[in-house]
This record gives structure tokens, C-alpha cells and sequence, in this order.
């Protein structure tokens, strides 16, 4: 225990949290500049929700904003551990720091629990589906059963080149050739692949692009499969794009399995039924002044009428629904939800009460103090 004590120690330096204090600034800089090239999700992925960063693809690492926010969460740890003086007159003190650490421990729970998406429903028609703005996934729906799809998933965790990947309800197996972050359509050449080639990739293949800046990215994955039908085992190209359609592959147990690319998928706990959409424009415009969504909210047995429009969204089973956009193309209007899921939503209010308390007890505890200093250089004056 005490080789432990003796290792963690430095961490509660003052120096420790300066310095990283300091690379957080310039990683705050450099990540809000490199947003205008790069776009915004590209630059949060790198220097805000990464480890580590490798400049110009050097091989040198540099930490990032989650190693800098991990070494200040584990040097505030180390300081109210071994070094904070635990007396009355420093008890103010003592609290705001715990305030701080409340927070910083909010935001680990945010950074690996929230999620964040939309969901579009028309006008009549109810859903309980959202997709996520960024996260892909392959669905292999086996359209068999007659009242229902039965859809299995595999998110891009699995997608790292050579990564082998199946389930007990695919009676195939998937390997990733390569992973497309973005990417275009071009014409393949002649090729001496070993394995055949099917559907749109007999033509065709995927080209690696650069990051879109307005996050306007099309991923992409060439797959090989196997363990299916002998004509349908090969090569396979999945677009994340709603024109691209899906690819169908026959299993050895004669069902055909339909299979794209898509944006992660989750399940609500209630479904969403959009009643009446409603949009008013500015005077002698087309310009939305404002526009609002009544919906059904439907959980069980039970369902309740609300109104979702701007600053009040619906709040439900710890999601958060926000009018976000409309589509007034078609015969029915389309309302466009923001999802939020985070189970550390309410520690930021929390951590905030902390550290006001902490303050207000610190200083509470200081007016004797300046009280008597005023005195005495009143004294001293006289």
C-alpha cells in the first residue's frame, strides 16, 4: 500500500495540473481551428475524444483531450487523497474541490454512455426507432417469418480490416476487407482477385476520401462472405446511402438475407406518434418562425398527447426528443427529432450546487478573519 501511495503521490502536484491545464488549452485551440478543415466531428474525434494524437502520421503520440481530462480527474483524486489539509477553515475549499470532481466524473459518464441521434416520423405514422448521427452498422434482415422482419446487427466495432465476424442467427460469416470512414464510387478495373466478385462490386469498388468538414460523410465497407450459398459467397460493396439499396444473399438453410449498411439503430422504450405538424412562417415569407410537433406518446398499455416544439422538448424514460427539422416535400409533413440519451445529464447541476456551497462556506468562514485585518489596520492607521 504505502509503494502505492509513494507512486500515485505526484500526481497531486500543482505542477502536474498546470501543465495539464496548459496542453488542454492548446489542444482546445488547435482542435477549434483544425474544426474549419477538417469539420467538427472529425476534429472532436481527434483531439477531444481520443487517447492519444499522432501529428501529420508521425510515429510519435501525443496525449489527447481524454488522456489530458484523465491525468487532472486522477491528480484532483490523488490531492483530496494525500494531500488536502482536512480542517475546518479549509473545509470550503475541501468542498468546491469535491464539486469539481463530481463534475469531471460526470463527464466520464457522458463520454461512455450518451447517445445521440434522430428520428423522422410523417405525419400518422408512429415510430420507436432513432439512428445515430455517426455510428454505422451492417443489418442482415431475414424477411422469412410472416408478421415480423428479424434483423441482426453488427456495429462498427467490428469493422477493422481482416476482422472476422458472425452470429448464431446468420448463417454466414462476415470479414471486413476494408472500412470506408468516406469514401466515392469509381469503376473497378480488371482485377486478378481470388475470390469472385458479386452484385454491384462486379463493376464497381470504393474509394477512400478524406473526412468531409460539413460531416457529410458516405461510409462505406467491401466485405467478403462465406458459409453461404456457393453462388453468393464472395465480395460484397454495403454503401451507407438510402439509394444504394441492399444486397441479397441466400443462406444454407434457403432463406435470402437482405444486407446494407446503415446508421446504428435503438429502440426507445415508447413509440412516437406524430398527430399534426405544424410550421409558421415569417410575414410574406416562406421562412420557418417557428414550427411544432403533437404527438402521441405511447409505453405500454398507457399513451398521453403532448407538444414538442423549440426549448420544450419531450422528456421520457431519460431520453430527451427535440424538434430539430421538417419535411414539407410529399403528401405528409415529416418532423425531424434530435434523441439524446445521457445518464449524466443532472451531475453538471449537481457538481455546480457543490462548488457554489464550497465557495459560499469558504467565504462565510473567511469574514471573521477580514473582519479583524480590517480592524487592525484601522488601528494601525489611527
Amino acid at each position: 500500500m504505502t509503494s502505492i501511495i509513494k507512486a500515485l503521490r505526484p500526481l497531486a502536484s500543482a505542477a502536474m495540473f498546470y501543465y495539464a491545464t496548459l496542453w488542454l488549452v492548446a489542444l482546445v485551440v488547435v482542435g477549434t481551428v483544425a474544426q474549419k478543415y477538417f469539420g467538427l466531428q472529425a476534429s472532436l474525434e481527434k483531439y477531444f475524444s481520443a487517447w492519444f494524437i499522432q501529428p501529420l502520421d508521425m510515429p510519435l503520440y501525443l496525449p489527447s483531450g481524454r488522456f489530458t481530462m484523465a491525468v487532472i480527474l486522477m491528480g484532483l483524486i490523488a490531492k483530496m487523497a494525500f494531500s488536502t489539509k482536512w480542517k475546518i477553515k479549509m473545509i470550503g475549499i475541501n468542498i468546491t474541490h469535491f464539486g469539481v470532481l463530481v463534475l469531471l466524473l460526470g463527464g466520464v459518464l457522458t463520454a461512455y454512455t450518451s447517445t445521440e441521434g434522430n428520428i423522422a416520423i410523417k405525419e400518422g405514422q408512429e415510430s420507436s426507432t432513432f439512428s445515430d448521427f455517426h455510428a454505422v452498422e451492417i443489418a442482415v434482415t431475414d424477411r422469412s417469418p410472416a408478421d415480423y422482419d428479424q434483423i441482426t446487427t453488427f456495429t462498427d466495432g467490428f469493422f477493422s480490416d481482416e476482422q472476422s465476424f458472425t452470429d448464431a442467427a446468420v448463417p454466414f460469416t462476415f470479414k471486413v476487407n476494408h472500412f470506408f470512414k468516406n469514401c466515392e464510387i469509381v469503376e473497378r478495373p480488371s482485377s486478378d482477385y481470388q475470390l469472385p466478385l458479386r452484385d454491384r462490386a462486379t463493376k464497381l469498388q470504393l474509394k477512400e476520401k478524406p473526412s468531409d468538414k460539413d460531416d457529410r460523410n458516405l461510409g462505406g465497407v467491401e466485405i467478403v462472405v462465406s458459409g453461404a450459398s456457393e453462388d453468393d459467397n464472395g465480395i460484397y460493396l454495403l454503401l451507407n446511402h438510402p439509394q444504394w439499396g441492399s444486397s441479397t444473399i441466400q443462406g444454407k438453410d434457403g432463406k435470402n438475407y437482405a444486407l446494407n449498411l446503415r446508421f446504428r439503430h435503438y429502440e426507445l422504450p415508447f413509440s412516437i406518434h406524430l398527430k399534426d405538424f405544424e410550421k409558421l412562417d415569417h410575414a410574406g415569407t416562406s421562412m420557418a418562425r417557428a414550427y411544432s410537433s403533437k404527438v402521441t406518446v405511447k409505453e405500454g398499455a398507457s399513451s398521453y398527447d403532448t407538444k414538442i416544439y423549440m426549448n420544450h422538448p419531450l422528456r421520457s424514460d431519460g431520453y430527451t426528443l427535440y424538434q430539430a427539422d421538417f419535411d414539407q416535400r410529399g403528401a405528409n409533413e415529416t418532423s425531424v427529432f434530435q434523441v439524446v440519451y445521457n445518464k449524466g445529464r443532472y451531475i453538471p447541476y449537481i457538481a455546480v450546487l457543490i462548488v457554489g456551497l464550497g465557495l459560499l462556506i469558504h467565504i462565510i468562514i473567511q469574514i471573521p478573519r477580514l473582519l479583524v485585518a480590517t480592524s487592525t489596520r484601522k488601528k494601525s492607521a489611527n
